[in-house]
């Protein structure tokens, strides 16, 4: 429920009323001017960082379409209006409040270019699914604020840092949403749940599981935290682990030899996961104390280095 209520707040409620308040009449030219740019980063920033797959992708473009006309509209209510009058009760309140916005939409803008700079050097892989799609990429990049998977970089969470660079991802059906309803619990509901997973590069298939349950959403496996999983072992230093597998999917055993494009599983919701998807991660080596007990390696899927609200193109047979 409240994933539900926070992807409203954010994806609907506040650019709505942002935009509503740029619609409104400022005390002078410069002064909505200044409105207009904090409301213009704040709108982007969304555009970039919101969890469009929960609504529709295509909500993105709809909102730049919004702020488009609340500015016409907003620069329409101006005209004739003074260069400058300062500002005074209540138009002061509302300038700071602009001031605000504009500085917290600033640095989430920062996160997003940060988010965007290719760690050096990354592994090159095929994409693990085809057919169907597009595939949404929820998490990813260099930046906290695009991947949340960069948050193992405390020291409290060192046993888990091969997941630094992981990517999550979502397939989208032709409404441009990830499930049919905001949060269902039926698996079936998620455009994701059931499709093939395949080897995003050849090598040997080092650790499998595939014994445990699908969970129905929120529930998470916090002890096994990859759920059933693939772990290849693609060069000296590149073991690909693609994680959240569906119960009875895993199609491959620890030794063997595996082609790019070989069928490995299929996706599910088993582990620390809360809702189906697939995670993809590069680390150095096997894990020691736990399956991600090992230094990360940065990840690029056809020579694209991926983050969040990107689109994947699947691969071809």
């Amino acid at each position: 429920m409240l994933l539900v209520v926070s992807t409203l707040l954010t994806l609907v409620v506040l650019p709505l009323l942002m935009l509503v308040w740029l619609m409104q009449r400022s005390t002078g030219l410069i002064g909505w001017s200044l409105k207009a740019i904090a409301v213009g980063s704040y709108v982007m920033a969304t555009y970039y960082f919101g969890a469009w797959q929960m609504l529709s992708y295509g909500a993105r473009s709809l909102l730049l379409g919004l702020l488009a006309a609340a500015a016409l509209v907003g620069a329409w209510r101006m005209r004739g209006q003074p260069l400058w009058n300062p500002p005074s009760g209540w138009s002061l309140l509302w300038s700071v409040f602009g001031g605000l916005v504009l500085l917290i939409s600033t640095w989430m803008l920062v996160g997003v270019y940060q988010a965007h700079r290719v760690p050096a050097p990354p592994v090159d892989l095929h994409a693990p699914l085809r057919g169907g799609g597009p595939f949404h990429i929820v998490s990813g990049g260099s930046h906290s604020l695009m991947n949340p998977h960069l948050k193992v970089t405390a020291p409290g969470l060192h046993a888990w840092r091969g997941q630094r660079w992981a990517l999550d991802i979502v397939e989208l059906y032709p409404s441009g949403n990830r499930a049919r309803g905001l949060y269902p619990t039926d698996l079936e509901r998620y455009a994701i749940f059931g499709e093939p997973v395949y080897a995003p590069c050849a090598g040997r298939v080092a650790a499998t599981e595939d014994g445990l349950p699908d969970l129905v959403p929120p529930a998470t496996d916090t002890t096994n935290k990859a759920g059933n999983y693939v772990m290849l072992r693609c060069g000296p230093e590149a073991y690909v682990l693609l994680a959240h597998l569906q119960q009875g999917s895993v199609a491959v055993a620890p030794g063997d030899t595996v082609a790019v494009g070989a069928r490995l599983g299929a996706i599910g919701n088993s582990g620390n996961t809360s809702e189906p998807h697939l995670h993809l991660h590069v680390q150095r080596a096997a894990g020691n104390r736990t399956l991600l007990d090992a230094d990360p390696r940065p990840l690029t899927i056809n020579g694209r280095f991926l983050v969040r609200n990107d689109l994947l193109e699947a691969s071809t047979p």
